[in-house]
């Protein structure tokens, strides 16, 4: 899948733009400010509803507006895809047809981001990393998203219960385990087909250094998790929450066996967020030939050029359309306009 057109409308800094793209290389290229990071948010608010840097309408919609708008045409098929915002509220349109479920667009459009944040994979709360596992997970298992939504039903559910002291006979016990569980079948499995992506990529681009990824589900090993909610119950009761399940789960990540959060620099880090996300692509299309989008907002930043190098070449190993900012005469811009894609230039907020 791929996308050959995209609009966009009242984004930023960027009145409108209409784009041609090409189905696997688009260069942004423009000085701090113009706009270049815009095309990139905006192909995130069409698949996920919001920008890989701000949750915010009243930082993306443009100054004096009170509505923005994204579309694009997928190549092959011609599907439209479309979303109009406001700030309370948000028009989803497939082929012109209004749909009410924002996941529509998200399983049209595999997106993936690469941007100067994205060291918070490896720095930032357990959080960061299941959204990293369960975004591949909605992607690549029909069922994920169905069992996820269960499972978080029936948690709020309990949770109430604990809240209210209302919990007698814990009915949502068995359901609880159950939902979990399958879950966590689930991530462990996408986990193992990422291990290998992950040990390939590293071997690329970090090849003297030892890294591992272990998955920890979130409550004892060795028990199942009807056994531990069943034995954390009165500590529940104390506290008002369930406080073992999927929901607390995460991924470890080592470095020459020792914590990376701990011991790696921020460049370290980022490396390791593009391992990450990188291997995600490449599962993508193992699993489901279904070529992913890559955004890459500013590669350059903390990265050497050397660096900067190895992983564009682990970039376009991946079948995926990727779209790449990168600042006017800079050596990262050189290398990407020498390749064969569609280049624009962006200036205060136009786009050429």
């Amino acid at each position: 899948m791929f996308l050959n057109r995209l609009s966009l409308r009242k984004i930023r800094n960027i009145k409108e733009a209409n784009l041609t793209l090409n189905q696997k290389t688009n260069v942004i290229i423009g000085e701090n400010a113009a706009g270049k990071t815009s095309v990139l948010e905006s192909l995130d608010i069409l698949s996920r509803g919001r920008s890989f840097r701000t949750n915010k309408f009243e930082s993306l919609v443009s100054s004096g507006e009170k509505s923005f708008y994204v579309g694009a045409t997928v190549g092959g098929s011609g599907k439209k895809l479309e979303i109009h915002k406001e700030k309370n509220k948000t028009k989803v349109l497939i082929n012109n047809k209004e749909e009410k479920k924002q996941s529509l667009l998200a399983q049209e459009l595999a997106i993936l981001c690469i941007h100067p944040s994205s060291h918070n994979l490896i720095e930032g709360p357990p959080s960061e990393r299941r959204a990293f596992l369960d975004w591949g997970l909605f992607h690549v298992e029909q069922d994920f998203k169905k069992e996820w939504t269960s499972y978080i039903k029936l948690l709020k559910q309990r949770n109430e219960a604990l809240k209210t002291r209302a919990l007698k006979d814990d009915i949502w016990l068995e359901k609880l385990a159950e939902a979990g569980e399958q879950i966590t079948k689930m991530r462990a499995s996408h986990m193992t087909n990422l291990d290998k992506h992950f040990q390939q990529n590293k071997e690329h681009i970090l090849p003297n250094l030892e890294l591992s990824f272990l998955y920890e589900q979130g409550w004892e090993e060795n028990s199942s998790l009807f056994d531990s909610l069943c034995a954390k119950r009165a500590i529940d009761e104390e506290r008002g929450y369930t406080s073992v399940g999927p929901q607390n789960a995460n991924i470890s990540i080592s470095l020459n066996g020792r914590e990376a959060q701990k011991v790696c620099s921020r460049g370290q880090q980022k490396l390791i967020a593009n391992i990450m996300l990188l291997s995600q692509s490449k599962e993508f299309y193992e699993r489901r030939e279904f070529p992913s989008i890559i955004l890459v907002d500013d590669l350059s930043a903390e990265l050497t050029l050397d660096m900067q190098e190895k992983i564009l070449e682990r970039l376009f190993e991946t079948n995926s359309q990727i779209f790449l900012t990168a600042l006017n005469d800079s050596v990262l811009a050189d290398i990407l306009c020498e390749m064969d894609a569609n280049v624009f230039h962006v200036e205060h907020g136009e786009i050429t």
